[in-house]
C-alpha cells in the first residue's frame, strides 16, 4: 500500500517509489524530460517545412496555400498541432497576417509540391499527416485564427540574429481525418517575399 510521504526521496532503478507530497498535503510533480520528449521518443511527433528556398507567403485565403497538412480519411489519428515556425528567407515582405484556416478534404491536394515529413527523433517519417505547399485544395479554407503578424521588411532592414517567429499552438488546433489546415497570408503583396513556413505536431489515436 502506497504511502503519502513529505519532504524529498532517493530512489534508485527499479525501486517502487511511494508518492512525494509537500507540507501542505499538495502533490510533488516534476517534469524528468521536455515537455514533448514522450511524444518524440515514442514516434508519435512529426514536422515538416518548405524548402529553404522558401515560398511567398501568399496575399488572400486561397486554394493554393503555402502550406497545408492534411489528414486523410480514416487515418485512425487526430492532428494534434503543436508549433507553427515562420522564417525570413530573402525580399520584401508586405504588411498583414499569416493565418490558420481550415477545409473539409476527403482527396489528396493536388498540383504544387508533397513535403516529407520528419519525425523529431530525427528520422524519416511514416505517419498519417500529409503536408503540402502550393498545392490545390479543394475550397477556400475558413480562416481559424491569425498565426503570425507580418511587418514589411526587406532584406536590409532584416536582422540576422533575430529568432523565427513562432506560435506556440500546443495542442489548441486539432486536425480530424478529412480535414486539411492551412497557414497562409493575408497581406500586401510586398516585392518577392520567401519564407519557411514549419509545422510540428503529434499524431494521438482516435
Amino acid at each position: 500500500m502506497a504511502k503519502n510521504v513529505v519532504g524529498p526521496r532517493n530512489y534508485t532503478d527499479g525501486n517502487e517509489p511511494d508518492p512525494r507530497f509537500g507540507k501542505q498535503g499538495e502533490a510533488i510533480v516534476g517534469m524528468a524530460h521536455g515537455a514533448y520528449w514522450e511524444a518524440s521518443s515514442r514516434h508519435k511527433l512529426f514536422v515538416a517545412s518548405n524548402a529553404v528556398a522558401g515560398v511567398a507567403p501568399g496575399t488572400a485565403q486561397g486554394t493554393t496555400p503555402p502550406f497545408a497538412l492534411w489528414n486523410p480519411p480514416n487515418s485512425g489519428v487526430d492532428l494534434v498541432i503543436v508549433r507553427a515556425t515562420l522564417g525570413y528567407v530573402s525580399g520584401t515582405i508586405g504588411a498583414g497576417t499569416l493565418a490558420w484556416g481550415w477545409n473539409s478534404q476527403t482527396t489528396v491536394p493536388t498540383t504544387g509540391t508533397e513535403l516529407t515529413p520528419l519525425l523529431t527523433r530525427i528520422a524519416a517519417a511514416n505517419g498519417a499527416g500529409r503536408a503540402f505547399t502550393g498545392s490545390t485544395i479543394t475550397a477556400v479554407p475558413a480562416i481559424v485564427r491569425p498565426a503570425f503578424v507580418l511587418s514589411a521588411q526587406a532584406a536590409a532592414t532584416a536582422s540576422p540574429l533575430a529568432a523565427a517567429a513562432v506560435d506556440f499552438v500546443d495542442g489548441e488546433i486539432v486536425v480530424p481525418s478529412s480535414v486539411v489546415a492551412t497557414l497562409q497570408g493575408i497581406a500586401a503583396a510586398g516585392t518577392s517575399p520567401l519564407v519557411i513556413i514549419s509545422v510540428t505536431w503529434e499524431e494521438a489515436p482516435v
